[in-house]
């Protein structure tokens, strides 16, 4: 059985939506602590709705103590699904990655299931969970790799004001994990046809993020899963910009919109 390493935030019940179907094990970062029967009540309510109101967004704000841009652009533009992160019955969670619930975690059943894992985090998984999946894991990103590496990639490559770059980053890869950052062997890449018929950076980042659960979704159904006989080759010599949260203030934000809605305009 596969694994899925993965975050309890909104926009990651999308992931659910698409990998619900498969025998899967969850492993849930659940680090605000969020309360499972709420989003199973929320979900079931707000899935059955054609239209998201802005009443719906402060109960699902509420939910998921806290929203980003791009989750209200998902919720507003796709809905909400039935389920969510932690709506797995295989299912660990957890409030972080780190070597003390690493121990725990292979004293479960579940760490017996080490035949590959797929991921979506904002975190950098330490070196032991690597060597526990005999590096069988697959990322998924939210941009095109190597063109925007990190965290908040598109989004802060919208800053730069350069249309070709972001259209070139825009979209999702998912690639073999390796110890740096988004640098692994890459399998598949899926480029949004265009992020310009798209309102907002929020937008492009909800609808890569979307295209990178397409592409887990699909790796899934491969024959040939976690056998490192699949990757693609890459442009050589590309200057690749590594991104990190630690620069993503508020004032980066403001600069990301106003950049992308100029480069819109133009």
């Amino acid at each position: 059985m596969f694994t899925v390493m993965t975050e309890a935030f909104f926009h990651t019940s999308f992931l659910h939506e698409k990998l619900r179907d498969f025998q899967l094990n969850w492993i849930i970062r659940n680090f605000r602590k969020l309360d499972k029967s709420t989003l199973d009540n929320l979900h079931h309510e707000l899935s059955r709705k054609d239209k998201i109101t802005d009443d719906d967004l402060i109960k699902l704000e509420e939910a998921y103590k806290g929203l980003n841009e791009s989750e209200r652009y998902l919720a507003k533009t796709h809905g909400v699904p039935a389920t969510h992160a932690l709506s797995s019955a295989n299912m660990v969670d957890t409030g972080n990655f780190g070597e003390s619930f690493y121990q725990h975690y292979l004293s479960t059943e579940y760490s017996k299931n080490n035949e590959g894992t797929l991921i979506f985090l904002n975190v950098i998984l330490a070196p032991f969970w690597i060597d526990h999946f005999d590096k069988k894991i697959v990322n998924a990103h939210s941009a095109i790799l190597p063109y925007a590496r990190g965290m908040f990639a598109i989004e802060q490559l919208a800053i730069h004001g350069n249309k070709e770059s972001v259209e070139r980053a825009a979209g999702a890869t998912i690639h073999y994990v390796d110890t740096g950052i988004d640098t692994g062997p890459i399998i598949e890449q899926k480029r949004l046809p265009s992020p310009w018929v798209l309102d907002s950076i929020w937008a492009v980042k909800g609808e890569s993020q979307l295209t990178a659960f397409g592409l887990l979704k699909s790796y899934l159904e491969r024959d040939n899963k976690f056998q490192f006989t699949d990757t693609i080759p890459i442009e050589q010599g590309i200057e690749s910009p590594l991104f990190v949260s630690k620069t993503f203030t508020n004032e980066v934000k403001r600069n990301a919109e106003t950049s992308f809605i100029k480069m819109k305009e133009a």
